[in-house]
């Protein structure tokens, strides 16, 4: 299951490319964190909670 995402709560109207870049971005990145870190992440100007 790692790389597909279940749940996605967008609070900003974004275009739908961008939404599949930042997506895609994110996977990436959290995937690469290490088990035991927090499930906070700060990207750009966006906070972003994973689980």
């Amino acid at each position: 299951r790692q790389g597909k995402l279940r749940l996605q709560k967008w609070f900003l109207p974004l275009p739908e490319r961008e939404r599949k870049k930042i997506v895609k971005d994110m996977t990436t990145m959290v995937l690469a964190r290490k088990p035991r870190t927090c499930n906070f992440l700060h990207w750009k100007d966006l906070k972003i909670v994973y689980k």
